[in-house]
C-alpha cells in the first residue's frame, strides 16, 4: 500500500479540554503486554466491557492515541444504535482503505461491503466479502502493525459479527490488534456479541477486560487536577464520591460539572443529565416494573426482600419479576437475600424523578412495615429515623424526632461522632419545641466537637448562645470556647459569649455549670495573652470544684486550667494539675481526661529532659483518643509521635506521620492544620538538605507582614538568602517579635537566633540573650510538638559563643548532657558541631575540637544530617562528606528515584509503603509521576528503567 496516508484520529480524541484520564493501569498494562505481542507478529484481540460510562471509551481513545504516536496505523469503526448501515463497525475501516486497492475483483468486493459499488449484481457468496476485508487489512500489516478500534460493538449487527469473527480467525499471524468496545449491563447487553466473545475465547491471544469502578486513589488524583483540590483534601473528598458514583468515569463528571467543579455533599440531587439516563432507562419499564424500582430506592441503597415485598402494592409474582427485570437493565444488583443499586447516584436519580409527596408516602409505608416488625436493633432505629424524617412533612415530625435522637444517642455510644451529629441536626431541625430543638444542637455540636468538626460546633454553639435560655446560653458558650481552643484560635469570641453568658445566670459557687464557665473564661483569656487574669480565674474555678467535692467538675477545670501560662517557671503547677488529672480520670472511669493530662506531661516531661515519662505520656494521649473516637487528641497522639521520631532521627517515619497528620487534619473542617504541618516538614528537610526543592520559588522579596515571619526568616537563612534574611530579622527585632508571644513561641526564638547567628549580627543576639535565658536547663519545643530543638543551652552556647562570652563551652556542655538524656540523637549532633565550632573560633583546634567534630560527622554521615555536616567547618576540621547523590534522570526528585529504586527491586505499592513509612496513596502518586517522567508504559518498563540509569544499588548503568 505504498503512497498510501492512513486517517488521522478522531478529533474527539485528540481534544486539549478532555478530562484528565487517571487510573486504569492494570488495564493499560495488559493493553502493553498485547501490543508487544502484536509488535512480534501475532494477532491479540481486546474485548473492553464495561456499565455505560464506565471509561471504555476513554481507554480506546487514550491507548490508540498512544499507539499511533508510537507509529501505528489506526483505523477506527463504529456502532450506532439505530438505522445503522450493514457491516458496522466495519464500514469506516473499509473506506479508508479503499483508496489504497486497486481496481479489480478485491477493491469491489470492498465497495459492495460498505455500499459503495455501482454493480448491482449479488456477490457469489457472503465469504467474499468477508476475505476481501481480511486480504485488505493483512495486506496492510505488512507495512507495519495495525489497530482496528471498534466502538460500541453491544450495537453491531449479526453480519457485522460474523465478519469479526471470521477477521480474528484468519489474522493469527498478522501484527494486529483488534480492541473492541462494548456494554456489559442490560438492555443495551447484546446476547449476539456475547455468544461472539465466547466463540472467539477459543483463539489464541483473545483477552477480555471488564472495567471496574475507578479507585478511590484514582478519584482523588482527577479531583486534585479538575477541581484544584489539595491532595489531601482530594482523598478525603474521593472516598466520599466513590461511594455516591461507584467510581463510574461519566458519573463522577457529570456530579462535578452539575456543581460546578465543586464537591456535592451526601444527599444532593443527582445531575439532570444523570437524572436523563435514568428516565430514559425507566421508560422501557412496565409501570409495576418502575413503581418496584422506585419504592426500593426509597427503602434504601440496599433494599431486602421481604420489606419490599410488605411494601409492595403489586403481588409477589409481579414484584419479583420486576425485580429480575431491574437486575437484567443493570438498575440492580443482586446481593443474596437483598437488592441494592450499583451506585448512589443511579438510587438518587431515581428518587428524584418521584414526585415529593408520593415519595414521602411511601417512606411512611416503608417506616410502618418496620415499626411493625418489632424486632428492636440500632439499625431498625436508624432506618425508622430515616423514612419518618422523609415522611415528616405529612405529619410525622414527632416520631421523626423520636427515631432520629435514639439513632444520634447509640451512635455516640459507639463513637460515630460524625452519624451522632448529623442526626442531631435532624432531630432539632423538625423539633416543635424551641427549648428540646435547643438541647438537641447542644448535642449535635457536641458530637461535632468530639469528631473534629470545629467549625461547624462552633457555629451550632452560637446559634444556641444567641437564641436560648439562660442556662443553655452558659452551656452553649462553654461549649463554644471548647470547639475554639482546640484548633488553636485566639479566643475573643469565646470571652464575649462565655461574659455574655456568665452575666445572666446567679453567680453560684455551687452550681458546677457556673464553675465550668469561670474555667473556660479563663482558657480563653489564656489564648488571648491575658495570663494575669487567666491564671486567676483557673486558681478560682479549681478552688470552686474542690470545694464542692465534684471529681468530674474538677477534671472539667482542672483541664481547662493547663492552658495557663507557657513559661518554663509554670511547669511545675501545671505538671502537678496535669498528674492529678490523670488520676481523675481512673477514678472516675472516664478516659477523656486522659487526652489533655496526657498532652501536658508529654511536653512538660519533654521539657525537662525525661523521655521515659514522654513515652508513658504519649500512650495515654493514644489510648484515650482510641476509647473515645476524638479526632483532635489523635492528632494530638500523632504530633507527639512526630516529635519522639524527629528526635530519634526517623525522618522517614516522621515524614509519613507528617502525612497522616495532614490528612486527619483535612477532616477538621475550616480548621485544617495545614500550616503545623508545613513547619513540621519544614524541620525535617532542612536537617536532610531538601530545601533546595522550593529555592526557584523563594524571590526574596516577600513580605514579612504577609507571610508568618520567623518562618520566613529560617527559610531564608537555610537557603543563605543573606539580604532578605537580615531584612527579616531586623523586622523581627526591632518591634515584630511581642505578636509571637504564643505556644509557638519558643519556635520564634530558635529561628531568629539561628539567623542572627548566621548573620553575625550582635545587636540581635544581644536583645535575644536573655528571651532565651528563661529557658536555660530545659528543651525548646513549639506548640503541640509542631518543632522540637533540643536544649535551649545550645541556643544560649551559639549566642555567647558568637558574642565571645566565656560562657559558651558550660552552656554547650550542658545541652550535650540533656540530649544524651533524651536520646536526641539528631539534637546531640548538632551540639556536637556547635561546641567543635566555639573551640575553632577560640583559636582551639585541637585534639578535643576535632574528636567532637568526628562524632559530630559520624552521626550526620549515619542520619543523612547535612544540615549538620554544613555546619561543621571542613577548613579547620576535615569531616569526610558523603558522596554527591547519584543524579537522577528525567527530573524524578530524590524521593521518586528512592521509589523507583524499591520498584526496581519488584516491591509492590504495600511493600515500598512500609519500606518507606509513607502511605499506599503516596506511593501510587509516585508510580504515576515516575511513569509520567520517564515515559515507561508500566512497572516493568520502570524498573529497565531504572537498572539502565544505575539507579539499583550495584548496578552500573548503561549511560
Amino acid at each position: 500500500m505504498s503512497g498510501w496516508t492512513p486517517p488521522p484520529l478522531p478529533s474527539r480524541w485528540t481534544r486539549a479540554a478532555a478530562p484528565r484520564f487517571v487510573g486504569r493501569r492494570g488495564e493499560l498494562d495488559c493493553l502493553e503486554d498485547l501490543w508487544t505481542a502484536v509488535r512480534g507478529g501475532a494477532r491479540q484481540v481486546a474485548f473492553l466491557g464495561g456499565e455505560p460510562g464506565a471509561g471504555k471509551s476513554r481507554l480506546l481513545a487514550e491507548f490508540c492515541a498512544l499507539l499511533h504516536d508510537r507509529g501505528a496505523t489506526v483505523l477506527l469503526g463504529t456502532c450506532v444504535a439505530e438505522f445503522g448501515p450493514p457491516y458496522q463497525p466495519f464500514v469506516e475501516p473499509v473506506e479508508a482503505l479503499l483508496s489504497a486497492t486497486g481496481p479489480g475483483g478485491p477493491r469491489d468486493a470492498l465497495a459492495r461491503l460498505v455500499g459503495r459499488s455501482e454493480d448491482t449484481a449479488e456477490p457469489d457468496t457472503r465469504r467474499e466479502l468477508y476475505d476481501a476485508a481480511v486480504d485488505a487489512i493483512r495486506t496492510l500489516t505488512r507495512t507495519g502493525p495495525v489497530v482496528l478500534a471498534l466502538e460500541d460493538l453491544h450495537w453491531c449487527g449479526v453480519a457485522g459479527l460474523q465478519l469479526l469473527a471470521h477477521l480474528v480467525d484468519r489474522t493469527a499471524e498478522s501484527p494486529l490488534m483488534v480492541l473492541g468496545t462494548h456494554r456489559t449491563t442490560a438492555p443495551e447487553r447484546s446476547a449476539a456479541l456475547t455468544a461472539t466473545i465466547a466463540n472467539l475465547y477459543r483463539l489464541d491471544g483473545v483477552r477480555r477486560l471488564d472495567l471496574a469502578g475507578l479507585s478511590t486513589e484514582d478519584i482523588a488524583e482527577y479531583l486534585a487536577h479538575e477541581a484544584t483540590l489539595p491532595e489531601h483534601r482530594a482523598r478525603v473528598a474521593a472516598a466520599l464520591l466513590r461511594d455516591r458514583t461507584g467510581g463510574n468515569p461519566f458519573l463522577l463528571r457529570e456530579l462535578l460539572r452539575e456543581s460546578a467543579g465543586t464537591v456535592p455533599g451526601p444527599g444532593a440531587s443527582a445531575p439532570l443529565s444523570v437524572q436523563d439516563m435514568v428516565a430514559g432507562r425507566l421508560e422501557r419499564l412496565s409501570a409495576p416494573e418502575r413503581q418496584t424500582l422506585e419504592l426500593a430506592a426509597v427503602v434504601g441503597e440496599e433494599c431486602d426482600l421481604a420489606t419490599l415485598l410488605a411494601v409492595s402494592a403489586w403481588g409477589e409474582d409481579t414484584t419479583l419479576a420486576a425485580l429480575d427485570t431491574a437486575v437484567a437493565h443493570g438498575l440492580l444488583e443482586s446481593a443474596g437475600p437483598a437488592f441494592r443499586f450499583p451506585h448512589s447516584l443511579a438510587r438518587q436519580a431515581v428518587l428524584d424523578l418521584v414526585p415529593a409527596t408520593r415519595r414521602a408516602r411511601e417512606h411512611l409505608r416503608v417506616a410502618a412495615v418496620l415499626e411493625a416488625s418489632g424486632v428492636a436493633s440500632d439499625r431498625r432505629t436508624q432506618r425508622l429515623a430515616h423514612h419518618y424524617a422523609q415522611g415528616a412533612a405529612l405529619g410525622a415530625a414527632d416520631r421523626a424526632v423520636r427515631y432520629l435522637t435514639e439513632a444520634a444517642q447509640a451512635a455516640s455510644r459507639s463513637l460515630a461522632h460524625e452519624d451522632a451529629a448529623r442526626w442531631f441536626e435532624q432531630a432539632a431541625a423538625l423539633a416543635e419545641d424551641p427549648p428540646h430543638g435547643h438541647r438537641l444542637l447542644l448535642s449535635a455540636a457536641s458530637a461535632h466537637l468530639l469528631g473534629g468538626d470545629f467549625a461547624r460546633a462552633r457555629a451550632l454553639y452560637a446559634e444556641v448562645a444567641n437564641a436560648g435560655g439562660v442556662r443553655d446560653r452558659l452551656e452553649a458558650a462553654i461549649g463554644f470556647e471548647a470547639a475554639s481552643w482546640r484548633p488553636g484560635l485566639p479566643g475573643q469570641r469565646a470571652v464575649e459569649l462565655l461574659t455574655e453568658a456568665l452575666r445572666g445566670v446567679p453567680h453560684d459557687p455551687a452550681d458546677p455549670l457556673y464553675v465550668r464557665g469561670l474555667a473556660g473564661l479563663g482558657r480563653a483569656l489564656a489564648f488571648l495573652g491575658a495570663t494575669d487574669q487567666a491564671g486567676e480565674l483557673g486558681r478560682r474555678s479549681v478552688e470552686l470544684a474542690r470545694a464542692l467535692e465534684d471529681d468530674v467538675l474538677l477534671a472539667a477545670v482542672l483541664e481547662a486550667s493547663l492552658w495557663n501560662g507557657l513559661h518554663p517557671a509554670d511547669a511545675p503547677a501545671k505538671l502537678a494539675r496535669a498528674t492529678e488529672l490523670s488520676e481523675l480520670a481512673q477514678r472516675i472511669g472516664d478516659p477523656s481526661p486522659l487526652g489533655p493530662a496526657g498532652f501536658w506531661r508529654a511536653a512538660i516531661a519533654y521539657q525537662q529532659g525525661e523521655p521515659e515519662v514522654l513515652a508513658a505520656a504519649y500512650w495515654d494521649v493514644l489510648r484515650m483518643a482510641r476509647a473515645t473516637g476524638e479526632a483532635y487528641f489523635e492528632y494530638v497522639a500523632g504530633c507527639i509521635r512526630y516529635g519522639r521520631q524527629f528526635l530519634a532521627g526517623d525522618f522517614a517515619g516522621a515524614d509519613g506521620t507528617c502525612e497522616q497528620l495532614l490528612e486527619l487534619g483535612a477532616t477538621f473542617g475550616t480548621d485544617d492544620t495545614e500550616g503545623s504541618t508545613a513547619v513540621q516538614r519544614f524541620m525535617v528537610r532542612r536537617e536532610t538538605g531538601a530545601l533546595e526543592a522550593v529555592r526557584a520559588l523563594v524571590s526574596g522579596e516577600e513580605s514579612p507582614e504577609g507571610h508568618w515571619a520567623p518562618g520566613l526568616l529560617a527559610l531564608y537563612t537555610e537557603l543563605r538568602l543573606d539580604r532578605p534574611a537580615h531584612h527579616v530579622l531586623r523586622w523581627l527585632v526591632d518591634g515584630g517579635l511581642e505578636r509571637y508571644e504564643d505556644a509557638q513561641w519558643p519556635c520564634v526564638l530558635a529561628f531568629t537566633v539561628e539567623a542572627a547567628v548566621h548573620l553575625d549580627d550582635a545587636d540581635a543576639l544581644r536583645t535575644l540573650r536573655p528571651r532565651v535565658a528563661e529557658y536555660s536547663g530545659t528543651n525548646l519545643r513549639a506548640g503541640q510538638f509542631v518543632a522540637v530543638f533540643g536544649s535551649a543551652d545550645r541556643y544560649l552556647g551559639m549566642v555567647d559563643s558568637a558574642l565571645g562570652r566565656g560562657t559558651a563551652v558550660p552552656l554547650l556542655e550542658a545541652a550535650l548532657e540533656m540530649d544524651t538524656r533524651m536520646g536526641a540523637v539528631v539534637h546531640r549532633a548538632q551540639s556536637l558541631a556547635a561546641l567543635a565550632d566555639h573551640l575553632r573560633r577560640g583559636g582551639d583546634p585541637g585534639r578535643r575540637a576535632r574528636a567532637l567534630a568526628e562524632e559530630a560527622g559520624q552521626l550526620a554521615r549515619d542520619l543523612g544530617l547535612r544540615r549538620v555536616l554544613r555546619a561543621l567547618r571542613p577548613a579547620a576540621v576535615p569531616v569526610p562528606v558523603p558522596a554527591a547523590a547519584p543524579s537522577r534522570p528525567a527530573g524524578l526528585t530524590a524521593r521518586e528515584a528512592e521509589v523507583l529504586r524499591l520498584l526496581g527491586e519488584g516491591l509492590l505499592n504495600r511493600e515500598i509503603s512500609a519500606r518507606l513509612v509513607i502511605s499506599e496513596n503516596t506511593v501510587a502518586n509516585h508510580v504515576r509521576s515516575i511513569l509520567a517522567k520517564t515515559g515507561a508504559g508500566n512497572r516493568t518498563q520502570a524498573a529497565m528503567y531504572a537498572a539502565t540509569h544505575g539507579l539499583l544499588e550495584g548496578s552500573d548503568g548503561l549511560q
